[in-house]
């Protein structure tokens, strides 16, 4: 008993020793083999060790924002190297692409109907008309080379629409999955009346890099015509 209380009190000071080194309470009780919780307990009434603590605080925040910064710099300079492939990719497929029926079909769609607000990187496309919607799919899969399974489709419908229906008919005339038909969204028109048989129906998926594509397609195709 006696040699465990000596053992101790060492330790004790050994940690007193280490602290005023500016070690944290995880580094001492590391070092000295024993619980975080006993180093709280033997530093807990000395002022300094409280200083210590409030420096040692500032330091690990100042490194966590160093780092932060770090790390944010990094992902800036990734996208940047992303974008500008994305770039170069999108007019060296102008070249090879400005002659395609399809192509150019999809374009003047999204040029119309199209999602435009890049920091979102949803490419959408929405209508009432799913023959223009069909064509605008064929866009993305044939040229776009997109697979049909990452195609969603969003519908908004008025109150006095059966939900059922829309996603019935829209799901059928897009061959896409129901399991990719979001949730209707349902909007009270002004008279709350059947505006249109079966809601406005957008497709759409998330992929920043096509979009950033078909931006600069759309800017191309503006200086080609």
């Amino acid at each position: 008993m006696y040699s465990q209380r000596f053992m101790n009190k060492d330790k004790k000071l050994q940690a007193i020793k280490l602290r005023r080194a500016k070690k944290s309470y995880r580094q001492i009780a590391e070092i000295l083999g024993v619980s975080k919780s006993t180093v709280s307990y033997w530093l807990r009434d000395i002022d300094w060790s409280k200083n210590i603590q409030r420096q040692l605080t500032k330091r690990a925040k100042e490194i966590s924002r160093k780092r932060l910064k770090h790390l944010n710099n990094l992902k800036k300079i990734k996208w940047h190297n992303f974008y500008k492939k994305s770039e170069k990719e999108a007019k060296d497929d102008f070249e090879k692409l400005k002659h395609n029926k399809i192509f150019l079909l999809g374009l003047a769609l999204y040029w119309g109907e199209g999602d435009k607000n890049f920091s979102n990187g949803i490419v959408r496309v929405g209508n009432i008309d799913s023959d223009l919607l069909r064509i605008f799919k064929r866009f993305l899969v044939e040229v776009c080379k997109i697979s049909e399974d990452k195609l969603k489709i969003n519908i908004i419908v008025y109150p006095d629409l059966d939900q059922g229906n829309c996603i019935d008919y829209w799901s059928k005339r897009l061959d896409i999955n129901k399991n990719n038909v979001y949730k209707p969204v349902i909007i009270d028109g002004r008279h709350k009346t059947r505006k249109v048989s079966y809601g406005v129906c957008s497709i759409q998926l998330g992929n920043k890099y096509l979009k950033k594509k078909i931006l600069i397609w759309l800017d191309l195709l503006s200086r080609e015509y």
